[in-house]
C-alpha cells in the first residue's frame, strides 16, 4: 500500500505518533457551548471522565481480567459471596424494588413464550415479515443460550428455516421486488441472514445452515470487484435494477464493501480456504488510491468506479468527500486491515482523515456560527426530534453531509448539489461549478430568516436534520487510535482480543464484575417493572423484536436519534434491554452460565455495534462474530 499523503503532513503525523502528547491532561469540556474544546490525536484520552463521556466518545470497554494469586482469589471469592449476598438481601428485603429481578425475569419468559406463537407463524420471509422474521431469530437464539430452554431454540430455528427457504440456489437473498437476476448488497439485504445462517448452525450444528452460509460467501465472493471491494448491487445477466447505486465499482456506502470483507474473513475462518482472502489487501490499496482530499483534506467519497474516480449514486451521493464515509466504511476497513498487517500506513490514513473531521469540528465550534445554528434549530427543527431545550441543534459541528475536495466550503447535499454552509467565492464557483448550488444562502443568512419568522426557503428541512450528522459517530475511530496512541499495535489488538473460554481465575472477576451490575441503581432503576403503568416500555409492552435492532448504536451521540444507552427518559423501548442484561448479569454472577457461555470471544469486524462498540460483556454482544467464537480474528494472511 503507498501513501499519497503529503510530505508534510506525513512528517506531522510520524512525530504525532512517536511523541504524542502524553495522557496527562483531562478532555475539557465547555459547558457553555455543551462540547468539547479539543479532541485532536493529541489530545485524545478518557482520563477522569465519567462513564457517559468515555462511552460517548469511545464506545463500549473490553474487560481483560488477569490471574491472581492462591491469595487474592480467597479475597476474591469472599467479595462474590459479599455481593451475593446482598443482592439477596435487596431482592427479598427491600421495599423498594422487592424481588425486582424476578419478576424482571418473568416478564421477559412470559413475553418470550407469547412470541413464540407470533414469529413462527409468519407466512414467509418476504415483504414486511423480514426484518421481524431477522430480529425475532437472533432474539430466540439468544434467549436460548441465556435461559437454556428448548422451545427458544426451535422458535428461533422455525425463523432460520423460513429465511434458508428464501435463499436464491447461487446463495444470495431477495431483494424486494426484483427477480433472482439481482443481488442488493446494501443494508444487509443478502448479508444479514449469512450471520443468522451462522447463529443457526452455532446453536444446532445442523449443517444446512452452515453450507447456506457458504453459499453466501461464494456468491459474494464471485462478484467482488477489481479494485478490492464490492459494488451496491449486482445483475447477472448486466440489465439495471431500476434503482441508483454502482455496479462496476466500489461503494462505502450502507455496508456495501464493509458488509462482505467481513463475511470473507469469517468464511476464511470457517474454511481455512484462502480464496477468500487472498485479494482482501486490494482494498487497502483502493482506499489510498481513492483518496481525494488536497491539501489538508483526507477524505473519500461514497461510491467509486472500479479506477478508483468518483462516480455520484442518489441525488444526495455525488463527487465529494463525505464524513460519513469514513464512518461507516473507510476507518473501520483501515482498523481491519492494520490488525491484519500492521500497516502503520492504515493508521497515518485514519489519523489524518480524524485529524480533518476535526479541525472542521473546531471551525464550527466559534460562537456567532453556534448562533446561527441555535436560530435555525429553534425556528425549523421538526418537534419529534427535539429532545429538551439544550438538544434544539440537531447539526453537530463537524457534521456536513460533504466537504469541497479542497476543504475550502463544506455543507448539505440535495438534489446532487452542495448547498455550502459558508459563503462562496468566485474561486469556489469557477472550480466546483457542477457541484454546489449556485444559489443557495449561507448559514448567516439563513438564521437572518429564521430569525424573521419566516419558512426555511424551498422548504428544505435540511438546516438541523443533517443526513451525516444524526446517523454517524467517530466513537469507533477515536478509540482506535486512542488504543493505537497508548501501545501501538498490541494495545489496539488488545481491545479487539477475548477469551472464548475464562480461567477458573477471569470466571471469578466475571462474576463479580456481573454482580455489581446487577447492584447499580442506574441498572435497576431503569428495569424496573412497572407493567400496566402509563409510559411503561417494559418488555411486556413491545409487540415484536424490533428492540435488537437497538443495539447497533449503542453508544451512539446522545444529541442524535441514536444514543440508546443514554436514553433514560420514558417512554424508551431501551428500558428491555437493561432488562435482560439485569437477569443475564444475576444469572451469571450466581454461576448460572458457564465459563464457556460467558466469554464469548474477541470484538473481530465488528457487524452488529458498527461505529461504537458494545461492552464486551453487553447481553446481545458482538452475536455476529460470536457465531464462531476466536479470541483474535485478525490472525488472517491477507496479502500473503
Amino acid at each position: 500500500m503507498k501513501n499519497r499523503l503529503p510530505a508534510s503532513l506525513l512528517l506531522f503525523l510520524s512525530i504525532i505518533s512517536i511523541h504524542g502528547k502524553e495522557e496527562n491532561e483531562p478532555l475539557v469540556l465547555n459547558t457553555k457551548t455543551g462540547h468539547y474544546q479539543d479532541l485532536s490525536y493529541d489530545a485524545l484520552t478518557d482520563k477522569n471522565s465519567s462513564w457517559k463521556e468515555r462511552a460517548s466518545l469511545f464506545g463500549g470497554e473490553t474487560s481483560n481480567f488477569l490471574e491472581l494469586t492462591e491469595n487474592d482469589y480467597e479475597k476474591k471469592q469472599q467479595e462474590l459471596q459479599n455481593l451475593l449476598r446482598r443482592i439477596e438481601i435487596r431482592e427479598t428485603q427491600n421495599w423498594a424494588d422487592p424481588k425486582l429481578l424476578q419478576r424482571t425475569e418473568n416478564e421477559i419468559i412470559t413475553w418470550l413464550n407469547a412470541q413464540i406463537e407470533i414469529q413462527t407463524s409468519a407466512p414467509s420471509y418476504s415483504g414486511e415479515h423480514i426484518q421481524s422474521i431477522r430480529n425475532a431469530s437472533v432474539g430466540f437464539f439468544r434467549a436460548y443460550e441465556i435461559f437454556n430452554k428448548k422451545p427458544y431454540l426451535d422458535a428461533g430455528l422455525k425463523c432460520a428455516d423460513k429465511i434458508l427457504a428464501a435463499q436464491w440456489p447461487k446463495g444470495h437473498w431477495p431483494w424486494p421486488g426484483k427477480t433472482e437476476n439481482f443481488i442488493r448488497i446494501q443494508d444487509g439485504t443478502t448479508t444479514k441472514p449469512f450471520w443468522i445462517m451462522l447463529y443457526a448452525y452455532k446453536v444446532s450444528r445442523d449443517k444446512k445452515y452452515l453450507e447456506s452460509a457458504l453459499r453466501c460467501a461464494d456468491v459474494l465472493l464471485s462478484i467482488k470487484r477489481p479494485g478490492g471491494g464490492w459494488g451496491d448491487q449486482w445483475s447477472f445477466n448486466g440489465s439495471r435494477s431500476g434503482n441508483s447505486g454502482v455496479y462496476h465499482g466500489t461503494s462505502f456506502n450502507d455496508g456495501a464493501t464493509n458488509d462482505p470483507f467481513q463475511i470473507m474473513v469469517m468464511a476464511y475462518h470457517i474454511t481455512g480456504n484462502k480464496k477468500y482472502i487472498s485479494k482482501l489487501h486490494e482494498i487497502g490499496e483502493f482506499i489510498a488510491n481513492a483518496q481525494m482530499g488536497e491539501g489538508g483534506l483526507v477524505g473519500w467519497c461514497e461510491q467509486y468506479n472500479d479506477e478508483a474516480k468518483p462516480v455520484r449514486a442518489r441525488q444526495y451521493e455525488i463527487e465529494l468527500p463525505y464524513p460519513r464515509t469514513l464512518t461507516r466504511g473507510v476507518g473501520p476497513l483501515l482498523i481491519w486491515l492494520y490488525l491484519m498487517n500492521k500497516n502503520e500506513a492504515h493508521m497515518d490514513l485514519l489519523r489524518s482523515a480524524y485529524a480533518w473531521h476535526e479541525k472542521v469540528r473546531q471551525i464550527e465550534l466559534h460562537p456567532t456560527t453556534q448562533k446561527h445554528w441555535k436560530a435555525m434549530a429553534k425556528a425549523w427543527s421538526p418537534s419529534h426530534h427535539t429532545l429538551t431545550e439544550n438538544y434544539l441543534m440537531e447539526y453537530r459541528p463537524g457534521w456536513p453531509d460533504a466537504w469541497l475536495p479542497d476543504g475550502s466550503n463544506w455543507g448539505r447535499v440535495l438534489s446532487f448539489k452542495m448547498m455550502a454552509w459558508n459563503p462562496l467565492t468566485n474561486e469556489q464557483k469557477n472550480k466546483y461549478g457542477n457541484l454546489i448550488d449556485h444559489n443557495w444562502q449561507p448559514v448567516s443568512k439563513l438564521s437572518e430568516i429564521a430569525n424573521s419568522h419566516q419558512p426555511p426557503p424551498r422548504g428544505y428541512n435540511m438546516y438541523v436534520h443533517c443526513h451525516s450528522g444524526i446517523g454517524n459517530s467517530l466513537s469507533e475511530i477515536r478509540r482506535a487510535l486512542l488504543e493505537h496512541k497508548r501501545g501501538g499495535y498490541s494495545k489496539m489488538l488488545k481491545y479487539y482480543s477475548h477469551p472464548t473460554k475464562y480461567s477458573q481465575d477471569q470466571y471469578l472477576q466475571a462474576r463479580i464484575e456481573a454482580a455489581k451490575r446487577v447492584l447499580n441503581i442506574r441498572n435497576r432503576r431503569l428495569s424496573y417493572p412497572y407493567i400496566g403503568r402509563p409510559g411503561y416500555t417494559g418488555i411486556s409492552t413491545s409487540k415484536d423484536f424490533g428492540f435488537v435492532n437497538s443495539k447497533g448504536r449503542w453508544y451512539g451521540n446522545p444529541e442524535t436519534k441514536w444514543g440508546a444507552a443514554f436514553q433514560t427518559v420514558h417512554p424508551s423501548k431501551n428500558t428491555i434491554w437493561y432488562q435482560w442484561q439485569l437477569v443475564y448479569d444475576l444469572k451469571l454472577a450466581q454461576g448460572k452460565i458457564n465459563a464457556d457461555a460467558a466469554a464469548r470471544g474477541g470484538r473481530g469486524l465488528e457487524s452488529v455495534s458498527t461505529q461504537t462498540h458494545l461492552d464486551s460483556w453487553d447481553v446481545l454482544g458482538e452475536w455476529g462474530m460470536a457465531t464462531l467464537e476466536m479470541e483474535n480474528y485478525f490472525n488472517v494472511p491477507i496479502g500473503k
